[in-house]
């Protein structure tokens, strides 16, 4: 979904976006992706990808709406799946600019026809890997001086040097610089999440679920909001009972599960802070 895959599109063979897009309730998939899904089916990375998602719209509301960022950067954002960022911050500032970051040849495909809509959103290809050619991607089309936010979620797992991917962008990113992150565990399930990612390496796509400790050294650098990091169906500005209730009303970003739940998932928005 994020690092260069073949330049053909196999539909005989499951394909991580694809896979991505069957977790999430879309439509842009073939049969061998809903059979993996289903293989998949009582595995709590479903769960954890489902609740991640919802999550970054939280966040994404939170940041437009109290902390005036109006700039947002998606990296391995999968196949378009509305809402999207900008829809949601677009409800709290017009001027909204969103730039989506995938370099999947299925995703490439519907993310020029769907997200790339200049002067406010905008797609490229480029793979994520490319830190120096993301960064110019950014700079291209974003007021470096202004408050930016990157989202990273449902991003990392799928590739294998990911902390390092990311300590390199956060080395040349402005102080100020927002990041939403979200990562799947092993730490709750590792029975089920560790057969999962086995279940997806014997289909051909690598997963690597990790650990809190290594979570938070991604996260380096980062002033991390309330309630740091956390379940991603716990982050929430507005409180929720050990029963999930709250407000506001259900909506594509309110938790499904239960804050009392396990989630085999941590989530945290940060901004960046140096000596």
């Amino acid at each position: 979904m994020t690092t260069r895959p073949p330049n053909v599109i196999d539909p005989g063979q499951p394909n991580a976006a694809r896979l991505h897009n069957v977790f999430l309730g879309g439509k842009d998939h073939y049969a061998p992706d809903q059979a993996l899904a289903e293989n998949l089916a009582s595995s709590t990375i479903r769960a954890a990808i489902t609740e991640s998602r919802r999550f970054t719209r939280r966040a994404v509301e939170h940041l437009s709406d109290h902390h005036r960022v109006s700039q947002f950067v998606e990296l391995g954002c999968g196949l378009p799946h509305t809402p999207e960022i900008h829809d949601i911050a677009e409800q709290h500032n017009s001027t909204t600019r969103a730039l989506y970051v995938d370099s999947d040849i299925v995703v490439a495909a519907h993310g020029r026809a769907k997200l790339h809509d200049p002067p406010t959103r905008f797609f490229t290809d480029t793979d994520i890997t490319d830190t120096d050619t993301i960064l110019s991607d950014i700079a291209a089309v974003m007021d470096m001086t202004a408050p930016l936010a990157v989202c990273v979620s449902g991003t990392a797992e799928w590739i294998p040097d990911a902390p390092a991917v990311l300590a390199a962008l956060t080395a040349r990113f402005p102080v100020g610089t927002w990041l939403v992150l979200t990562h799947v565990t092993d730490e709750f399930y590792p029975d089920h999440v560790r057969a999962a990612a086995e279940t997806l390496r014997r289909a051909g796509i690598a997963y690597h679920p990790r650990g809190r400790d290594e979570i938070t050294a991604m996260l380096a650098g980062y002033q991390l909001l309330a309630p740091g990091l956390i379940a991603p169906h716990r982050w929430t500005p507005t409180p929720i009972d050990s029963d999930g209730n709250g407000v506001p009303p259900l909506s594509a970003s309110t938790p499904r599960h239960r804050a009392a739940w396990e989630l085999s998932a941590y989530a945290a928005v940060g901004q960046l802070h140096r000596p």
